[in-house]
């Protein structure tokens, strides 16, 4: 006798994560918590009957359904700031736009279904090919503060998972450390112009910094999908992935956008190359990554092992191996999940954590507590022995 046929789960978890992502953004962003609770009443059980249902059904079905709604989200706010007629009557709800209207009002679901359904082909390609993007512009701290500790005079700087490059150019931003009260705890760190990025840090942190922010030497990045800002289409997109109802946080991506180009302008030039992690990566160090002289190499990743297929065990031994063979120091910094260890102190919250090889030795410390977007930040005792270790360890 023949296996009866295993029943397909998609549409059940795909209902599930958008559910998730609802329940998620439910505090803080409720246009994009309406949005993903009405998809996931379309897709309830039956959903092959709904013509939105059946369609999101077959487009993302190739897709991760931790993607999806992050990818469908993100189509749509695209098409939005491209303003063309489908998503008029949308674009009423989306304060990226200028929309004003209530997302918890009756209009919304019609609007919604109407422009997915004028849209589908353009977001059917959107589902299938797009990388989920998250290059969030206060994360260039990950580096630029443990910048400050070795006392080395240049480097080159290597990001992993590094969209359009944004981060690779945070010494052209200024960022603000502040106490919960948003009294500044340090000078500011960047050479940027206008408003800084305040970041409120706890605990026991620096309480300077010890060097001047090394002149860095060259600017190379990997992603998936490296997006090119002199191009409109990418610079879209990448603002598509900000939650339309998120409009600091956009405001604060359009800054950056500004200084990249500033960056550019003055000479900071980045090289982005397209590379698939973590199975591309000691080729992307071998071939792409070049570092004339002897300075330290400094590679950082945020918030890229959740997008990773193996949530990013492969990058460690490839990284380690690659910098235990070079003649100079290599340091790595992260902020990520940590998938196994302590837990954080809020949920979500992701490790700030250093690993250094220098002179055939291996050292590792976990500096603090990060929340994802960078506005905050717990210090841990970890910091106090990296400084220490700096202090000791002078060239």
């Amino acid at each position: 006798m023949s296996s009866p046929p295993v029943p397909d789960d998609f549409p059940l978890r795909l209902s599930r994560r958008f559910r998730r992502q609802q329940a998620f953004a439910a505090n803080y962003a409720p246009l994009s918590s309406r949005v993903c609770g009405l998809l996931a009443d379309w897709l309830e059980p039956g959903a092959d009957q709904d013509p939105v249902a059946a369609w999101l059904l077959v487009a993302s079905r190739s897709r991760a359904t931790f993607d999806v709604p992050l990818l469908l989200l993100a189509g749509l706010h695209r098409e939005v700031l491209g303003k063309g007629d489908a998503t008029a009557e949308l674009a009423r709800y989306f304060p990226s736009a200028g929309g004003t209207l209530d997302p918890a009002g009756p209009g919304l679901a019609s609007a919604l279904r109407a422009a997915i359904l004028a849209l589908r082909p353009q977001l059917t390609v959107f589902l299938r090919t797009a990388s989920v993007q998250t290059n969030e512009v206060a994360r260039g701290l990950a580096w630029l503060l443990p910048a400050c500790c070795p006392g080395w005079p240049g480097m080159h700087l290597v990001e992993l998972g590094a969209s359009a490059g944004l981060n690779l150019v945070a010494d052209w931003r200024t960022f603000r450390l502040v106490d919960a009260a948003g009294r500044p705890l340090l000078a500011d760190l960047g050479r940027g112009e206008g408003d800084p990025f305040v970041v409120v840090a706890a605990g026991d942190g620096p309480q300077r910094f010890p060097h001047p922010l090394p002149q860095v030497l060259t600017r190379t990045g990997c992603d998936l999908a490296p997006l090119d800002l002199a191009v409109e289409r990418d610079a879209r997109t990448l603002a598509a992935f900000v939650w339309a109802d998120q409009t600091d946080r956009l405001a604060l991506l359009c800054r950056g956008m500004d200084s990249f180009h500033r960056a550019h302008r003055h000479g900071a030039r980045v090289r982005l190359y397209r590379v698939d992690l973590p199975a591309g990566l000691t080729g992307f160090l071998n071939e792409h990554a070049t570092f004339p002289g002897d300075a330290p190499i400094l590679v950082y990743n945020t918030y890229l092992t959740t997008y990773l297929r193996d949530r990013g065990a492969g990058l460690r031994p490839q990284l380690a191996a690659w910098a235990a063979g070079q003649p100079r120091p290599v340091l790595w910094l992260q902020w990520e999940t940590l998938w196994q260890g302590p837990q954080p102190p809020e949920f979500g919250w992701l490790g700030w954590t250093a690993d250094l090889w220098q002179q055939g030795e291996h050292r590792h410390w976990q500096l603090a507590w990060v929340q994802p977007h960078g506005a905050r930040v717990q210090w841990l005792p970890g910091l106090a022995d990296w400084a220490r270790f700096w202090r000791d360890h002078r060239r």
